[in-house]
């Protein structure tokens, strides 16, 4: 009997053991993970305050740093090559570029969503059938240029899809934009001007919508030079004004 209990109390104080060992195991474990999971977190935390604080600009919440609108190295050093002596104001001006166009393209986007413009089918099969050859035709210079380049190099890598421009993708983006366009000059009117890349850009419609948004804090450019040069390409003096009895968005340029 006493055998028994001494038995029966070993398997207990083992079964107690091993019980223990892994509760303990196991609390380790989640103390480090839970140690782990607060570090990380105090690492996002002060990796997400870094950015907020070094931030040229906010854009619906999210912080844009300088990182964020600088070309790659690639850009960089083919800028170094084609003009050694400019590359610090050639990267400033793709600074100011990269930014407009993520708030431009960022406020369209939500402007559309908002106000429930969906792409034309009608439209965007009309731009294709119009500029199809001629797209088709500047996509087979990129491959050839870039087949080229690669047989020079002794590398055997062809022209990838990203190197060749959708005329799918063009057509779609072109008959957005053109609707936005439409939209904003309805609803905002002013001053359309001529431009190469835009027949008809309604831009005191546009200054009005950013102004919009800018006050509503949906975007801030806190930079000042970066905040100088994005307003800048929407106030006048302008050149290449539409006279306004010649303004007509009742269909599109290309049509």
């Amino acid at each position: 009997m006493l055998r028994m209990n001494s038995v029966f109390f070993a398997f207990i104080l083992l079964t107690a053991f091993i019980s223990s060992s892994s509760f303990a195991q196991s609390s380790s474990n989640i103390q480090n993970t839970s140690q782990g999971t607060q570090a990380a977190s105090s690492a996002s935390s002060k990796q997400t305050n870094s950015k907020q604080n070094s931030a040229i600009a906010r854009l619906f919440g999210e912080p844009i740093t300088l990182a964020d609108i600088t070309p790659d190295q690639d850009t960089i050093s083919k800028i170094r090559k084609q003009a050694p002596d400019n590359v610090t104001q050639l990267v400033t001006q793709m600074r100011a570029i990269n930014l407009a166009n993520q708030i431009i393209e960022a406020v369209l986007s939500d402007y559309a969503s908002t106000h429930n413009i969906k792409v034309d089918s009608a439209l965007v099969d009309i731009f294709k059938q119009k500029f199809g050859a001629e797209y088709e035709k500047n996509n087979q210079k990129v491959a050839a240029k870039k087949d080229a380049q690669q047989n020079d190099n002794g590398l055997e890598e062809s022209a990838s899809a990203e190197d060749i421009t959708s005329i799918d993708e063009i057509a779609s983006t072109q008959v957005e934009r053109w609707q936005i366009e439409k939209h904003l000059y309805n609803t905002y009117g002013g001053v359309v001007i001529f431009e190469q890349s835009n027949p008809s850009m309604p831009v005191e419609a546009y200054l009005t919508l950013m102004k919009e948004y800018e006050s509503k804090g949906k975007f801030q450019v806190v930079d000042e030079a970066l905040a100088e040069r994005f307003w800048e390409a929407f106030k006048p003096p302008y050149e290449f004004v539409i006279a306004a009895e010649d303004v007509d968005f009742s269909q599109p340029w290309w049509r």
